[in-house]
């Protein structure tokens, strides 16, 4: 078994996808993902599954039918009496139990993890391919079926900052291993996403001014000084000021 919440809704027995139901449904079986082996009280799972109405009194029966259904759902082959391997009731709400490999925020957590032990040992082209495995699981918006659902935005907002931070990681190995035309194109795409992370500008002078080429890393520069300035009203921060002198020295 093994379910994706970075990106839509994604549930896969083997090499089959899972028919989990209707909206109400994957609503709660995306809370409880979100969650994944941690305690959801029913009275949470009601937030998720009836954002913008008054759930009615019947919610933790409906909820208790369409758990049910799920755990039908997700282990076919379980005999009726048989304690779920999965999906488990507990007092007061319910709780997914999951393995590292069977839910992709778990994967990417830990190759995140993997990756910082790898470049605090200064193994950096080892740190780079576990940062491009756990970059590769992700297939859009984080909780997408959800992602404006006010309860779920604590979580989307926490695994968008891991993602820009692997991200960083990930562009920093690049240029720790010289391979500036390797991550100027791609670095030049994220300031489009994300154009108010200076992060990304910097890494961009640098691998620019690592190809000789310092004027477009001047300009990308100005360029990040006119958003910051016109558009936040901050100057840029000392790292990207750094940069900018380094170039002008001839240091970078």
């Amino acid at each position: 078994m093994h379910f994706g919440i970075l990106g839509p809704l994604e549930a896969r027995h083997q090499d089959s996808a899972v028919p989990v139901g209707g909206a109400k449904r994957r609503a709660l079986l995306i809370a409880l993902l979100a969650n994944a082996n941690r305690n959801v009280p029913v009275e949470r799972l009601m937030l998720w599954m009836w954002p913008d109405e008054t759930p009615p009194r019947s919610a933790p029966l409906v909820i208790q039918a369409h758990v049910s259904a799920l755990r039908q759902a997700l282990e076919p082959d379980r005999q009726p009496r048989a304690e779920p391997r999965v999906l488990h009731t507990t007092p007061g709400g319910y709780l997914m139990v999951l393995n590292q490999d069977e839910l992709d925020v778990l994967e990417f957590e830990a190759l995140m993890g993997s990756a910082s032990q790898c470049l605090q040992r200064d193994e950096v082209e080892d740190a780079s391919k576990l940062l491009r495995e756990a970059l590769s699981l992700w297939r859009g918006a984080p909780l997408a079926d959800v992602h404006d659902v006010e309860v779920a935005r604590g979580e989307v907002t926490r695994l968008e900052e891991l993602r820009l931070t692997a991200l960083a990681q990930y562009f920093e190995t690049g240029l720790r291993l010289g391979r500036y035309l390797e991550v100027i194109p791609q670095l030049t795409v994220l300031i489009g996403e994300f154009p108010y992370h200076e992060r990304f500008y910097t890494q961009l002078m640098i691998a620019l001014a690592g190809c000789g080429r310092r004027a477009e890393a001047l300009a990308v520069y100005r360029r990040a000084h006119r958003l910051l300035t016109d558009e936040l009203g901050v100057e840029p921060g000392p790292e990207l000021r750094a940069m900018e002198a380094a170039i002008l020295q001839g240091d970078a």
